[in-house]
């Protein structure tokens, strides 16, 4: 039974507090957190660190969120851990927009405006070595083009290279002036010092020698990489060699400038891998840590509201405020969008067009940061609180069809994270603006609206199994079709299926039979199937589709995950049908959990005899 309250309730105040707290910090969330993976791509990250960051922090969300709600209730300080919770959000992700200093991709604000809608390069290809190695020659009189493997030579010959006698080079270079012959012949040593077959050597002719020279030099990677292997006795008897017969040799201090150029390159190219392997590192150990403290605002808030209509046994409201939460989707991703994109250095201030993100999820979460004094959180007995995951768990977990249902919501969350990550990275390959971006987050939460009016009658025509077929099949082409885009803008029809491949999949699970027992297990039963979605499926997903995309591509990505849908479509139909507990065992058994959510009251204890009733 409802427990009964001393202190007056305003409920229409409360409702109204309650509503607002949900639509500004939904409203937050939607400015900034569907466009955090756009921001990590700017800073220069791949998609794999991308991958490993949101899956890192969807596991921080979905292990110290239940923790710290318990803590919360124990100690009787929930409304202190919400107001914590909501700071500790904007310390988590206001800092990041200090990092842009550190990244070794960003350009000044001017530059960046005229090419934010191009992805970055160091982020969506292999990096170019700056020291390629290129194949030197087969000096064979019939050789056209060099095919020599310089990775192939011994380094025992590469080693004696460096260790050419200065003592003996003057003389050296003195005795074979004077004789061609013999400058021949020690031209022809240099090659074969170098790894070049005698064989192949012995038989060429100043002819063939000074030819395949002229073939080298037409390429500067080739000529760099000779140079780089010959002594300073050899490039001199080389020098003299060729000036005897005509052909002209850049001076050494070309040769030089050269050298240093490559050589600066190296390292500039190794101290930006470096630079962003440190980025990486100071983002995921943020959102980590931040994400450990700030996770409980949603879970805290939702279980406050629950239990407050609880103590006054209103539970026909409950739910209803995620509608303002739908609102807020609808309006404010389109509004921060179109700001972004036409501003230039966001009012000429020499900051980022984006950072215009963070500051409208700081300014929002302000306000809902003060609404949250006022939010009804209700003061009840520790022993009211008494967890129903146990029973939860045997509901779900101890059941054919639930497991096959925890299985599914596995699966469909690791596809959900794929292209909720990358879908983004995609319009921008595809030269699309924010406003494509913003107005696809529109699209999804109307559509969101549309589709719970005919919920229960598609359910009542197709049944449970069937919906989750066709939202399998609808999720397939979803994919499919992304992975097929040719204009940014056509990503649009495809945001329409969000209705039901994510809100008509979850009105379909939560509306099971076999998962309605009482108000407050149900809840339970909710938390693990969205631990199963939002928490395992998610954020293993994220890391696996990050290194999908980094070594096959987005295409790829989204053709093998639009497989795994598809085939597991028709598994999924078959084995509910076999899963499917008869009609009359099912009611014994949630009279049964029914019984026992009702025990922490005063209330007979004559669940068994009604059951036995039931038979």
């Amino acid at each position: 039974m409802p427990v009964e309250i001393t202190e007056p309730v305003n409920l229409t105040r409360s409702i109204f507090i309650c509503n607002l707290f949900s639509f500004f910090f939904a409203a937050s969330k939607s400015c900034l957190l569907p466009f955090l993976t756009i921001y990590l791509r700017f800073l220069g990250l791949t998609a794999t660190q991308t991958g490993i960051i949101i899956g890192a922090k969807t596991f921080s969300t979905f292990i110290f969120a239940p923790l710290w709600s318990k803590c919360a209730i124990q100690c009787r300080k929930r409304k202190l851990v919400l107001m914590i919770a909501l700071f500790m959000m904007a310390v988590t992700y206001l800092p990041l927009t200090l990092l842009t200093g550190l990244s070794p991709s960003m350009e000044s604000c001017d530059s960046h405006v005229t090419q934010q809608n191009s992805p970055p390069l160091l982020t969506t290809q292999a990096p170019v070595s700056v020291n390629r190695m290129h194949h030197l020659p087969d000096f064979s009189p019939t050789s056209q083009l060099p095919k020599l493997n310089v990775s192939a030579f011994p380094t025992t010959t590469l080693a004696s290279l460096s260790h050419g006698g200065s003592q003996s080079s003057t003389v050296r270079t003195k005795e074979i002036k004077n004789d061609d012959d013999d400058l021949l012949k020690a031209v022809k040593e240099i090659f074969m010092k170098v790894g070049l077959p005698k064989e192949k050597v012995q038989p060429l002719s100043v002819e063939d020698i000074v030819q395949k020279y002229k073939l080298i030099s037409e390429d500067e990677s080739l000529m760099s990489t000779l140079n780089s292997m010959l002594t300073k006795t050899d490039k001199i008897i080389l020098k003299d060699f060729l000036s005897r017969n005509g052909v002209s040799v850049r001076r050494k201090r070309d040769l030089s400038l050269k050298d240093m150029k490559e050589t600066f390159l190296l390292k500039l190219h190794e101290k930006v891998e470096q630079a962003k392997q440190n980025l990486f590192t100071v983002v995921l150990v943020i959102l980590i840590v931040g994400e450990a403290l700030c996770s409980p605002v949603e879970k805290i808030a939702d279980d406050s509201w629950f239990e407050f209509l609880e103590q006054i046994d209103d539970m026909e409201k409950y739910g209803k405020h995620r509608i303002w939460s739908s609102l807020a989707y609808i309006v404010f991703p389109v509004i921060v969008t179109l700001v972004v994109d036409n501003t230039t250095c966001l009012f000429d201030l020499k900051v980022y067009p984006f950072m215009f993100h963070f500051y409208a999820f700081g300014f929002l979460l302000g306000i809902t940061f003060l609404i949250g004094f006022f939010y009804p959180v209700p003061s009840a007995p520790k022993s009211k609180y008494k967890s129903k995951l146990g029973a939860a768990t045997v509901r779900v977990c101890c059941t054919c069809g639930g497991l096959l249902y925890v299985l599914t919501l596995v699966i469909m969350g690791f596809i959900f994270s794929s292209y909720s990550n990358f879908l983004f990275w995609l319009i921008q390959d595809l030269n699309g603006k924010e406003i494509t971006m913003g107005v696809c987050i529109l699209v999804a939460s109307l559509s969101e609206l549309v589709v719970l009016v005919f919920s229960s009658r598609l359910v009542n025509v197709f049944g449970n199994g069937g919906m989750i077929s066709v939202s399998l099949l609808c999720l397939a082409g979803r994919l499919l079709y992304y992975s097929y885009l040719w204009t940014p803008w056509t990503v649009l029809p495809a945001e329409v299926l969000h209705a039901v491949t994510h809100t008509m999949m979850w009105f379909v699970v939560l509306s099971n039979k076999a998962f309605r027992v009482s108000p407050t297990i149900d809840r339970a039963i909710r938390s693990l199937l969205s631990s199963a979605y939002f928490g395992v499926g998610f954020g293993v997903g994220s890391i696996i589709s990050g290194i999908m995309y980094d070594q096959y591509g987005l295409s790829i990505l989204f053709r093998g995950l639009s497989i795994l849908s598809i085939g597991w479509c028709p598994v999924f139909f078959l084995l509910q049908r076999c899963c499917q507990p008869r009609e009359d065992n099912e009611i014994k058994y949630s009279r049964l959990l029914q019984s026992d959510d009702h025990s922490d009251d005063d209330m007979e204890d004559d669940w068994l005899e009604h059951a036995l009733k039931d038979k």
